[in-house]
């Protein structure tokens, strides 16, 4: 489908509780107020979509030139990605302590790269089958930071008891000095922040992205990046896990970095409940939809708004169907997001920062291990945990490998910890204590 303007960049999936029951883009309403705030934004907005229909027509030809026929460039996107995490402790917990926020955030690694790869193995109906695409992106996490430092590709921050989240249209979530975190190079790495999304005028916003050409335009570059609710990310790996309706599969994310390499929704960007068949996606090989699929996984054929087939193609990840009944991007979609991979494009610079995907040289993995010590050991449960080196957090496993404790790390680069484990069973247990290079363990025995 073709379509002069662009207007997904900014979107969300809305739900109340934890049954799905509405699903919204913020985009309009934050972009509207924001070209009605000046001419200026207004024209630079136009701007933007103009300079991005081109150069999606540009990179269609020349890949025509080229003899493509997949519509792929056959080159390898490695792109290196930070997770900025906002959590209260309680919320931390409800996910699993520091050990079940970072196994989230590894299962999602795991479906951004299935997924952008085409490697899924979700049915696709014969009808679509050949206009499957394959994006050929690869995402991993940064294991060197600005600073030249190692990190494990993440940033966690513990809130006070009393913070409820950050609004979705405020962008305070992307700034340190309006209590959020800030980007790291948005030139190098692609960043995506996690935290309890909230201002939807109803039910639950869970993602949300700016593209980083349409951040440009809009005059503030930090905004650039992608957004996920805390219970919206990541893949569910055992029924005791809490997550929002049918966001379990870390489809979410995989539909907002669509968004953020300029994917707009298959059936356009009229609100949802609104549609009509005069909108449309900007991309010839999707076809006509008159709206949104919410919270529900059609029947195919379903048929579309023109009543052509073979119908909808509701499998899209960027309709809104359940985690489970997304399968796919389109080709012409893969043209759209590689234009922005390559040339002028917003995101072309990202690709070129392999090298950050590597610890950085001369980690003394050894000296972290002399720097840490543990004592009394044995315990009768209470011990003191001694670091001389920046410790993010620390895990206690029992002899099962299962999180029995989780302490957030410390704004000190050396210090003691004291931890009270008494009235636990008796027995060996390990403690896994995270640095930015990596995790240093110490068994500790309790009598």
């Amino acid at each position: 489908m073709k379509k002069s303007l662009v207007m997904a960049a900014i979107c969300g999936l809305v739900m109340n509780g934890n049954v799905v029951n509405a699903q919204k883009c913020a985009h309009d309403e934050l972009i509207q107020t924001a070209i009605n705030s000046s001419p200026a934004k207004k024209a630079a907005y136009e701007q933007y979509e103009k300079e991005l229909n081109e150069r999606v027509q540009a990179f269609e030809k020349q890949q025509l030139l080229n003899g493509s026929s997949n519509k792929t460039t056959g080159s390898k996107y490695v792109i290196p990605v930070v997770f900025h995490v906002m959590l209260t402790q309680a919320q931390l917990d409800q996910i699993g302590g520091v050990s079940g926020m970072y196994g989230r955030i590894q299962t999602q690694m795991n479906v951004l790269n299935t997924d952008y790869n085409a490697l899924n193995t979700e049915t696709i109906p014969t009808a679509f089958a050949s206009l499957k695409g394959n994006p050929d992106i690869t995402f991993g996490l940064a294991h060197t930071d600005p600073n030249g430092k190692g990190t494990i590709g993440y940033e966690l921050v513990i809130k006070p008891a009393g913070f409820t989240g950050f609004d979705v249209g405020d962008g305070a979530a992307k700034k340190t000095s309006l209590g959020g975190l800030n980007p790291w190079d948005n030139k190098k790495y692609l960043n995506i922040w996690i935290f309890n999304i909230t201002g939807a005028s109803s039910g639950k916003v869970l993602g949300y992205a700016y593209n980083p050409a349409l951040a440009n335009a809009m005059g503030d570059a930090s905004l650039m990046g992608v957004c996920v609710d805390y219970l919206a990310y990541g893949r569910r790996t055992n029924l005791t896990q809490t997550f929002y309706g049918n966001a379990e599969k870390g489809r979410t994310m995989v539909h907002e970095l669509g968004h953020y390499f300029t994917l707009n929704h298959i059936w356009g960007n009229t609100p949802v409940g609104n549609g009509n068949c005069s909108d449309d996606d900007g991309v010839s090989d999707t076809p006509p939809q008159n709206d949104a699929n919410q919270s529900t996984c059609p029947t195919f054929p379903k048929a579309n708004c023109t009543g052509a087939t073979p119908g909808e193609m509701f499998m899209n990840y960027m309709d809104y169907v359940n985690d489970a009944c997304m399968s796919m991007f389109s080709k012409g979609q893969v043209t759209r997001m590689q234009a922005d991979l390559n040339g002028s494009g917003g995101s072309a610079t990202l690709p070129n920062n392999t090298n950050l995907l590597s610890w950085p040289t001369g980690i003394a993995a050894t000296e972290m291990q002399e720097n840490l010590t543990i004592a009394p050991n044995p315990s009768n449960g209470a011990f003191t945990i001694t670091y001389h080196d920046y410790v993010k957090s620390i895990t206690i496993v029992n002899m099962l490998g299962q999180p029995v404790k989780q302490i957030a790390g410390t704004e000190q680069q050396s210090g003691a910890i004291s931890v009270d484990m008494t009235g636990m069973s008796k027995g060996i247990y390990t403690v896994q204590c995270q640095y930015m290079e990596g995790v240093v363990s110490r068994k500790i025995v309790i009598e």
